[in-house]
């Protein structure tokens, strides 16, 4: 199997993180731009053996399960279903990792296989690009409580390029009517 792995700082508690990545597993669609839509198709989202399904596109959908999770720390999510060209097995681990009472770490590493196998190498730096994608996403969304797409993921890329290493996301405060 090939690894790719990504890491971000985020500033939010880690029960927060824990909350959005674990217990909202089939709304991964509010963070990850890549992802159309998503739902709950089995279990209650935040349990071993819970699955979702994720809409990238009209054409392609995605199912993933929870296969194993070790409470407020990290869980393993399995592909069992779709997925990327050429993808053959693909298992995820995310991890949480407190850095202090606001600033969390989320590591992204995901295991994979691919058909034939000398894509792998390949693939492996679309892949990576794609859950650092993932992981602003989710940076932004945790920062913010905004929703993130498609369309807006470029304009956030761009504002995460000029954060320092520990600086948030600016929120934009309501006006008064």
């Amino acid at each position: 199997m090939r690894q790719v792995s990504r890491s971000i700082k985020i500033n939010s508690s880690k029960e927060e993180v824990w909350d959005v990545l674990f217990n909202q597993f089939g709304d991964v669609n509010n963070f990850n731009p890549l992802i159309e839509a998503s739902i709950s198709t089995k279990g209650g989202s935040g349990d071993v053996g819970s699955e979702r399904m994720c809409t990238i596109d009209s054409k392609t959908q995605v199912y993933e399960r929870i296969t194993r999770s070790e409470e407020g720390q990290n869980f393993d999510i399995e592909v069992f279903e779709g997925g990327l060209p050429m993808m053959d097995k693909m298992i995820a681990r995310l991890d949480v990792i407190e850095l202090s009472e606001n600033q969390t770490e989320a590591q992204f590493t995901m295991n994979y296989t691919t058909k034939p196998p000398i894509m792998g190498g390949m693939m492996k730096g679309m892949m990576g690009k794609m859950f650092f994608k993932l992981l602003i996403g989710l940076k932004y969304h945790l920062e913010t409580g905004k929703l993130v797409t498609k369309q807006d993921i470029k304009s956030i890329e761009k504002m995460y390029r000029w954060l320092g290493e520990n600086e948030s996301f600016p929120v934009k405060m309501a006006t008064a009517s």
